[in-house]
């Protein structure tokens, strides 16, 4: 899944020269906590956050003296959220070249990348230009799923020569988002070829591989008798051409 499938479209953004209140009310109204700053073509120029604007009420709504500043930076305090407790615009509230992904980008890996850089939200851009924004939020929604629709996306892939290995025999069954896949394919890597597929459908939390590298067993056509369950029920029988 990718980051396109899951992302805001089209993002509420701010110019240089929005101003403090209105940003607000932008983050207020649409329920957001950050958007992206942009120029005339919606060319990223940087993001600004909820921390970005309580910076004004943290350390006042007066303009520092320089001394204000070094003693500031002498007690530990961050100098740059001293300095957009002046601001009052987006252009100097923002924080200036973001960090940014692609529409086509691996859910998985923006997810990473939020996590080991703290992120929250993140612009999606094409060309330079913003065309939505995702959130830790939206990384949430493919795990959204019933077992049995995810199931039943498994079974077509199971069933599917041009996605999976053929002369496989791998069973599968879900419980709240985990999968469990027995049976037999050819060899190892097929093995873990099947498991690796079956891991990328959306909604899924977990594969726990039982498969076994060998020949197959007499148990029906690859990809039949998957079930929704805990795995303690029969299989039930593939479906008549």
């Amino acid at each position: 899944m990718n980051v396109g499938e899951v992302m805001t479209s089209p993002a509420i953004t701010a110019d240089l020269d929005t101003p403090f209140s209105e940003i607000v009310d932008l983050l207020l109204v649409h329920g957001i906590s950050g958007l992206p700053v942009v120029d005339g073509s919606d060319r990223l120029l940087g993001i600004v956050t909820e921390a970005d604007l309580v910076s004004n009420e943290a350390y006042g709504h007066q303009r520092r003296r320089a001394l204000g500043l070094v003693a500031d930076a002498l007690r530990g305090r961050d100098p740059a959220w001293v300095r957009k407790s002046a601001a009052r615009t987006a252009g100097d509230l923002m924080t200036a070249r973001p960090v940014s992904v692609a529409p086509d980008d691996d859910l998985r890996s923006v997810a990473r990348l939020m996590l080991e850089m703290r992120l929250k939200r993140l612009p999606v851009v094409v060309d330079d230009r913003v065309v939505g924004i995702v959130t830790r939020r939206d990384l949430l929604r493919p795990f959204d799923r019933s077992d049995e629709a995810i199931l039943a996306e498994i079974e077509g892939i199971l069933a599917s020569p041009l996605r999976v290995p053929e002369d496989h025999h791998a069973v599968a069954a879900v419980h709240q988002g985990i999968v469990s896949l027995e049976g037999t394919a050819r060899t190892p890597a097929d093995v873990e070829l099947l498991a690796a597929v079956v891991g990328r459908v959306a909604g899924v939390v977990d594969v726990e591989n039982r498969l076994a590298a060998g020949e197959p067993r007499t148990n029906g056509p690859a990809g039949g008798g998957a079930r929704v369950g805990d795995g303690r029920g029969a299989s039930r029988p593939p479906a008549e051409a």
